[in-house]
């Protein structure tokens, strides 16, 4: 039982609710859909969660043999480089892991998740047959490959600086859509496409918001991100800071697109405009965020309309309160938009 809770704090579990909170919203609105088998929901969204957890040290794996230095000792700058890198990597007398050991970690994770998998599958084809069976294979194996390829060869995306983009890729449209080909048999539908993209783009913003506020230490390391990629485009920093802004609007606001083009097209209900409560948040995220970006004066305090940001006084003393307030204002907008939507589709059944 500790080597598991080892493991699974070192998997980032905290960083669950990028996965599960989609997964989640994915289950709910599939109820109601022809062929819903309910009894595959907790099977599908613990197989959801491990898979997570397996990438997240799969990355750390593939992120050590690139560059076996701990972040804390590349940069003092940056708090992700300390919260993040695979500081449990070491000799095991200081009750530390092997790079072996990790690799049998990951396998253990993702084979429990392909297991959860092949319970889905096996019961789609006994259920609908071999042809909706097979959507599940499809997303696992996008997902595999998509997830593989975010540290790992051939593609190495996330050292070019398409982590964002590949996490936002499999956190909404892979797991949303494969969420609901494993519950109904529907291997695809644009209403959940729609939707995955548009929770796909507060996922991305989650992460995305690290690299803008992070730029400069993450240069220190050498890390390459969506926000340094956007950086080198110009020689001129001002029109690469705007470029950074542009796509923290971009992935704040595009989910209130998609949500009315959706209910524009009746695929949804004009009730689900609730989500609209969260767009004061996203408009705030944009303007906190180029204060940042700019240096400009700003007021990092959080009101009671931002949701729960944990225990803010620990955080200053920390000194990690400039950085989780735009982190957890991020997340707690992806929060509340993922809930409000359950909360109206259930309303509704």
């Amino acid at each position: 039982m500790s080597k598991i809770k080892f493991w699974i704090k070192n998997a980032r579990d905290i960083s669950l609710p990028q996965s599960a909170l989609p997964c989640l919203t994915a289950i709910v609105l599939c109820i109601g859909q022809d062929g819903f088998l309910w009894w595959l929901a907790l099977p599908v969204l613990l197989g959801v969660c491990t898979a997570h957890l397996g990438m997240n040290l799969a990355d750390d794996y593939f992120d050590y043999k690139h560059d076996s230095r701990t972040r804390a000792d590349v940069s003092s700058t940056s708090i992700r480089a300390r919260m993040e890198k695979c500081s449990y990597l070491g000799d095991p007398q200081d009750g530390k892991a092997t790079v072996s050991q990790l690799g049998w970690a990951v396998v253990t994770f993702l084979g429990f998740a392909a297991l959860m998998g092949c319970g889905a599958f096996i019961a789609q084809w006994f259920v609908h047959g071999w042809q909706a069976a097979m959507g599940i294979i499809i997303y696992a194996v996008l997902g595999l490959f998509v997830g593989i390829s975010y540290s790992g060869k051939p593609l190495e995306l996330g050292y070019h600086g398409l982590g964002e983009l590949v996490i936002g890729l499999m956190f909404g449209p892979l797991n949303m859509l494969g969420v609901q080909a494993a519950l109904t048999g529907n291997t695809f539908s644009w209403p959940m496409l729609c939707m995955s993209v548009a929770i796909g783009c507060m996922v991305t913003n989650i992460v995305y918001v690290h690299s803008v506020m992070e730029v400069n230490a993450d240069a220190e390391l050498g890390k390459m991100t969506f926000a340094r990629l956007l950086q080198r485009v110009s020689k001129y920093s001002t029109l690469n800071t705007q470029l950074m802004i542009f796509f923290i609007g971009f992935f704040a606001i595009m989910p209130f697109i998609l949500l009315g083009l959706g209910i524009v097209l009746g695929w949804w209900s004009p009730w689900y405009l609730f989500t609209l409560a969260t767009l004061p948040m996203s408009v705030y995220l944009i303007h906190s965020t180029r204060l940042f970006a700019y240096g400009l004066p700003r007021n990092d305090t959080p009101r009671w309309w931002m949701g729960p940001m944990g225990d803010w006084e620990a955080y200053k003393k920390a000194g990690i309160d400039w950085f989780l307030y735009r982190w957890l204002l991020a997340r707690n907008i992806c929060t509340f938009f993922c809930l409000i939507l359950m909360i109206i589709h259930l309303i509704q059944l």
